[in-house]
């Protein structure tokens, strides 16, 4: 094994920065500090669609 044989915690897909139970790690690109809101895409996307309207 190489010297750093441990994976860093932003390298681990499926590890939880948050404590809360309903934070899933598998869908944090939809969370908003572990809370599903309304994400950045849809933010932009909403903005875009009353630019284009």
């Amino acid at each position: 094994m190489g010297r750093n044989s441990r994976k860093k915690f932003y390298d681990n897909l499926y590890s939880n920065p948050f404590q809360q139970p309903w934070a899933n790690p598998k869908h944090a690109h939809a969370q908003v500090n572990g809370e599903t809101q309304q994400t950045q895409d849809l933010i932009i996307l909403e903005y875009e669609t009353r630019k284009r309207s």
